[in-house]
């Protein structure tokens, strides 16, 4: 560019700054915000996201007359001051973009459950009503035809009418009978008391008897955590009973090893997950047969005792559904089918 023409531009805006107003703006939008979504059992996480606030701005430049009377200088090929407010805009949008990356809120919080628990989220109804239709019988073996027997081999299938008030649960249980290990056998001969202090000292809790069922019976509220047909074959039910040294049992100062033999010679509990088909829709195993389960006395509260047993053994003749319970046994009763498994609450985890 020579000296003439350089002068000639730099006239034109002086001319230029003089005579044009500011370019104005419309209202700058706010940046949005990253929210994360509700729990759900596939815990998803979403967020808004982040623009520059100069990005939706359209710029309003008036054209003045004056610079209508400055003479065109051919030999330069000048920058309008509508080009140089983009071009600064543009500018500033780059630098948005990258102020606003770096303040993109983390991921919102999500609720977790610990290790080798299962979620349950789903409403228990206290009062569900099953239509059975093949092999109802009584306590005492008689056959019965009544809606819901004591025993029952087949459910009509998908019938599950709810009485009574639905009350909303999210939990967490554990997958197996204590101690939670795939291929361990339960635990037993342990009193309700104890059962308590060893979930708490894996900072968890028993379940209530209400969030015991509904991870049994699942969202369809199915008899069995299986299904809606009685099958011998899914879980670890209907085995023979062998009478019991009960004198040997009851003794507290007899020695461990006594005991301990005892109780092999009567058990016929199976390494916890060894039969996959004994799985609530949940993912919760074993949880009819094997061993009866404490749990804490919530729908008939605590009455008789704040115990409960939930599930049934492996003996023949046990009940073997999700919903029923045994209030016969109070807290400290400690004996050879009888185990437990935890609960805990949801706990606060940051998203990955």
């Amino acid at each position: 560019m020579n000296g003439r023409s350089t002068t000639a531009w730099v006239q034109i805006s002086i001319l230029v700054a003089a005579a044009v107003p500011a370019c104005e703006f419309d209202d700058v939008p706010p940046l949005s915000d990253a929210k994360g979504l509700a729990y759900t059992p596939a815990v998803e996480a979403g967020g808004g996201a982040t623009r520059s606030p100069h990005a939706a701005a359209d710029t309003v430049c008036s054209a003045p007359e004056a610079l209508a009377e400055v003479p065109p200088v051919p030999s330069v090929a000048p920058v309008s001051s509508m080009e140089e407010n983009q071009t600064s805009s543009n500018s500033d949008e780059s630098t948005d973009r990258d102020d606003t990356r770096a303040i993109v809120p983390k991921p919102a919080a999500r609720s977790s459950c610990p290790e080798h628990m299962l979620e349950v989220q789903g409403a228990y109804c206290e009062d569900v009503m099953h239509r059975c239709i093949k092999g109802g019988r009584s306590h005492t073996g008689d056959d019965a035809d009544e809606p819901e027997p004591f025993y029952c081999d087949v459910y009509q299938s998908g019938y599950a009418k709810c009485f009574g008030k639905e009350d909303p649960k999210h939990f967490c249980i554990d997958e197996f009978e204590y101690p939670n290990q795939k291929g361990a056998l339960p635990m037993v001969m342990v009193s309700w008391y104890e059962a308590q202090r060893l979930c708490g000292l894996e900072d968890k809790r028993l379940c209530g008897d209400d969030e015991w069922t509904l991870a049994c019976e699942g969202p369809e509220r199915a008899p069995y955590p299986y299904g809606f047909v009685r099958d011998r074959t899914a879980c670890n039910i209907d085995r023979l009973w062998l009478s019991p040294n009960d004198g040997l049992l009851a003794n507290k100062a007899a020695p461990k090893a006594e005991i301990d033999a005892e109780v092999d010679r009567l058990s016929k509990r199976v390494p916890s997950g060894s039969m996959p088909r004994c799985r609530s829709s949940y993912g919760v195993m074993d949880m009819t047969g094997n061993v009866d389960e404490w749990a804490v006395n919530v729908t008939l509260d605590g009455k008789p005792y704040r115990s409960v047993f939930k599930g049934g053994h492996w003996v023949s003749g046990a009940r073997n559904r999700c919903r029923p319970v045994t209030t016969s046994h109070d807290e400290t009763t400690a004996y050879y089918a009888e185990g437990f498994r935890c609960c805990a609450d949801l706990r606060l985890a940051s998203a990955p």
